[in-house]
């Protein structure tokens, strides 16, 4: 009798699931609306698998073979008020540049992270005008190409306060850009100072003959109380001179020059970018001596763009980043073993064979720049050194969208 009861309940689930997915998504979203506060609700996603091989030449220095995935999925929320709650998971091992896990211990279970958890304020101020102001933990808000992670890896989402403006000149074929952010890298329990960030981006995009379009920005940004203590950073990267408490021995302002130009071969796309770099505030001091070290560069092209059913792209960048250029910790986790010090190239070639599928495959050619830290007492090179090595990488991706 027990039995009979339990198979009774479970038909009835099973029912009552066929039953909601035979309603139209937008009935199902009434049935499972949480609150009258809800507008609406979209849900999405990414999975990549990846096999990631590094060759490595350098004196103790080993190759390395990785099989990983990505995992990132989540809702975004509409609510009243202009306002949009972002959530995203992701899968990996709590790094601040990177949601990749590899497959290892044996298959033992892999974790969740709360990735994205921010509000979105969106007010509508004027036609030609759009604004907005975020807070929480956000996807970078800085405008930003592919040669942008000489700065900020890809996966950096930062924590804090963002603010963003554009108005757009119709007539002129212009428009006007301003982004800004405030966010913390670190908070100190037994300091009264916590470490923070600021960024302030202004830029222009200028429509150009030939359906062709230029976009410039330039930015600054400033690190605050970054030589008080580590970051208590998950991981830590190659290529910034660090005091044996970990925190970073020189100063930070980095100024940032980043152009995109948008133009056409018959119906492929061509998209070239540049950023440099600068670190203002990097001087000679008791712990910086030697190769002052501020100075950085990326440029490159992208032909065709992999998007639709069918489409492709290749590519080619040039990389130089010199030893404390940028906050290693937030740039390219890919380049080499991740972060700067180092000079290299980068190519890649990616086809679309379905609108939500992507096959990729990425190279990297990379060399350490400055083999010889400076011996100065009460510095080191960093928990992690790459300084005599020079570091091939190939990245083989199968990626879907949902």
């Amino acid at each position: 009798m027990r039995y009979s009861v339990s198979m009774k309940s479970t038909y009835a689930v099973l029912a009552g699931l066929l039953a909601l997915t035979a309603v139209p998504a937008s009935a199902q979203l009434d049935k499972l609306k949480l609150s009258d506060t809800i507008q609406s609700i979209k849900f999405g996603g990414d999975l990549r698998l990846r096999d990631d091989v590094s060759a490595k030449r350098g004196a103790g220095q080993n190759n390395r073979g990785r099989l990983r995935y990505r995992l990132r999925f989540g809702p975004e929320i509409e609510l009243p008020e202009n306002l949009t709650a972002i959530i995203r998971l992701g899968s990996g091992t709590g790094e601040q540049i990177s949601t990749n896990q590899s497959y290892d211990n044996l298959s033992a279970q892999k974790a969740l992270w709360l990735d994205l958890m921010y509000l979105r304020w969106k007010p509508t101020l004027h036609d030609n005008a759009t604004t907005s102001l975020q807070a929480g933990r956000m996807a970078n808000p800085l405008w930003r190409t592919y040669s942008s992670d000489i700065v900020w890896d890809d996966d950096f989402t930062p924590e804090g306060f963002a603010e963003s403006a554009e108005w757009v000149f119709a007539d002129a074929g212009l428009s006007v850009f301003a982004n800004g952010v405030q966010a913390v890298a670190d908070e100190d329990s037994n300091s009264g100072k916590n470490q923070w960030f600021f960024s302030q981006q202004l830029g222009v995009e200028k429509t150009l003959p030939l359906d062709s379009r230029l976009r410039l920005a330039g930015a600054y940004h400033k690190w605050s109380d970054e030589n008080r203590s580590s970051f208590g950073q998950t991981v830590v990267q190659d290529g910034n001179r660090r005091l044996t408490n970990g925190a970073l021995a020189a100063r930070f302002g980095i100024g940032e020059v980043t152009g995109q130009l948008t133009s056409w071969i018959g119906k492929v796309p061509l998209n070239f970018q540049g950023t440099l770099i600068r670190n203002f505030r990097q001087v000679h001091n008791a712990y910086v001596q030697g190769p002052v070290g501020r100075d950085g560069y990326q440029f490159g092209l992208i032909v065709g763009a992999a998007k639709a059913k069918g489409s492709w792209e290749a590519a080619y960048f040039k990389k130089y980043a010199q030893i404390d250029s940028t906050v290693a910790d937030v740039s390219d986790s890919d380049f080499g073993d991740g972060g700067i010090n180092r000079v290299g190239h980068i190519a890649w070639i990616a086809y679309n064979p379905r609108d939500w599928m992507q096959l990729k495959v990425k190279g990297f050619v990379t060399d350490a720049l400055d083999r010889s830290f400076p011996t100065v007492a009460g510095v080191t090179p960093g928990a992690a050194t790459n300084l005599d090595k020079a570091i091939n990488r190939l990245q083989v991706d199968m990626a879907i969208k949902f």
